[in-house]
Parts: C-alpha cells; structure tokens; sequence
C-alpha cells in the first residue's frame, strides 16, 4: 500500500559560522555558514509536523553564562528576523500553536532551541538520546552538545519514545537502513536510528513527499558532498561525536544508500548545497 502523500517544507532557522575543514577532511580553511534546518511536514490527517527546530533567540540567553557561553564561542551564532521559526511557518500558513508533533533527531541545542515556542506539541525522540541527555549540567551537558534550558519545563510529560512504535520494513531499496520505526503507523514516516553523531540520532524517512522518497539525516553529515563522497569530518571532532566508529558506520551506509539511489533526495541538516537544491519547493510537481 502507498503511504499517505505528504508536503515538506525545508526551512532555514538560523546559522553558525566555523571553518570547512572541521566537518569536511580536506575542506576549507576559512569559516563559512552552516546552516540550521528543519522540516515542516504537512500531513493529511495528522496536520502540522516539525522535524527539529533549529535555532530560537533563547539559544543566546542560554549561552550567556560560563560554561555554555563557550558553545557560542566556538559557533558564534546569527538568527535574522526573517529566518525565526514562528516568521517562516506563518509563510506557509502555519502558527506555532498549530504544531502537533516535533520528531527530535536529537538533542543537540540548534536541533531542539525552538521547543519552549511550541506549546501544543507532543515530542518524539529516540529512548537512549534523551537517557543521554537529560539530567547533565555544566562542563557534562557542554561536552555533549546539550543546553538544559532549551527544554520546556513539562518535557518529558510531553515525550513519546519513538523506540515503542512498530517495526516498519523498509525493504531491500533501502539497504543498509531496511528496517525502521513506523512513526504514525500509516507508513508516512518511518524513523531510522542513524547512530554515532549523539547516543541515538534519529533519522527520518518519507517514502512519499509530493510522489518523491525523502531522507532527513540530521548530523549523520554536515554536507551532500560528505555522503556522496563518504568524507569524514576532521578527527578534531572526535571529542564531540558519542561513538566515532558508529558515526563512520553510519555514513558509510547513508553513502551507499545515496550512491544507489538516484531517485531519494538526502538532506543534512547543515548542507548549504542541499539548501540551494530545494529553492524550487519540494512539493513543486513541476520539479524535476
């Protein structure tokens, strides 16, 4: 059975600036934009769905102090007035309070520094990303990428574990990611643990955006030339991955995946080129 046909919608909510070469062996030296998307995924019965959030004007509230202040030295952040969350739904249509859901890859701050702006939305993450998170302060949640006070204060009373939703076979076309989690158990959206960047990055799959298959992969790379060359970051960044040879693992797979699958559409969550390719809108039908 087809799955439901749904809309997505690839928005840039702010970016941080650092040199190529930390997320690209051989990039450059210079420091250039990294982008923050997200994806707004409009469905037939269910409405209003994000996948992450990106950056929120809490992000610099909560980085104002020592230690966190050093995540926004090390990643100086800009999040124009044209690029806020709330500004770029209301383009499409869609209020904050519309939200019903947000699936969290994980939760790295520019992934989830827009929740506390969503208050109708139940969240679903990954069991062992959250187990991995929560209950860290200081130097801990700093070393992993985490700002408590992103998190609205009713979190966990509003968190569904994808972990408890049925297996989904995904099928050979999808090797190695063949099998995954049937989100809204209609086969719309199918989460695909994409392990190493954090304890347990979800990944997230549209067999049927606008007649067109769809891979969200969050970190799994920071670029479309990572994967399409599977090109791993600067060992620099070994400190910050949870489990490097999981990550490697991982984008080994995510480049097989893309290198035999002309037709699917992978997008990073920081990839530059992937933002240029989807100026022509993803739901556009005349696109190619």
């Amino acid at each position: 059975m087809t799955p439901p046909r749904v809309v997505l919608h690839w928005l840039r909510v702010g970016r941080c600036r650092h040199p190529e070469w930390v997320t690209l062996c051989g990039g450059r030296w210079g420091a250039v934009d990294f982008p923050a998307h997200c994806a707004l995924i409009v469905h037939p019965t269910f409405g209003p769905i994000l996948y992450d959030t990106g950056y929120a004007d809490r992000f610099e509230t909560e980085t104002h102090a020592f230690p966190a202040r050093l995540h926004r030295w090390v990643t100086p952040v800009r999040l124009p007035a044209n690029e806020r969350l709330g500004v770029q739904l209301a383009r499409i249509g869609v209020h904050l309070e519309d939200v019903g859901r947000v699936v969290i890859s994980h939760l790295h701050a520019d992934h989830v520094a827009g929740l506390r702006d969503l208050p109708r939305a139940r969240f679903m993450a990954l069991r062992d990303d959250v187990a991995g998170s929560l209950g860290h302060s200081g130097w801990g949640a700093l070393r992993r990428g985490y700002l408590p006070g992103l998190l609205p204060a009713d979190f966990s009373a509003r968190l569904d574990f994808a972990d408890d939703r049925a297996a989904a076979d995904l099928g050979p076309r999808w090797a190695p990611f063949e099998r995954g989690l049937d989100l809204l158990g209609d086969g719309s959206m199918i989460g695909v643990p994409l392990s190493g960047h954090s304890p347990a990055q979800l990944g997230l799959v549209l067999p049927n955006a606008d007649g067109r298959p769809v891979m969200l992969v969050a970190d799994a790379c920071w670029s479309t030339r990572a994967w399409r060359e599977n090109r791993l970051p600067s060992a620099l960044v070994r400190p910050i991955v949870h489990d490097w040879g999981r990550y490697r693992r991982t984008l080994a797979g995510i480049h097989r995946l893309g290198s035999n699958r002309p037709d699917l559409r992978i997008l990073p969550s920081h990839c530059r080129e992937a933002w240029a390719a989807v100026q022509v809108p993803l739901h556009d039908p005349h696109h190619a």
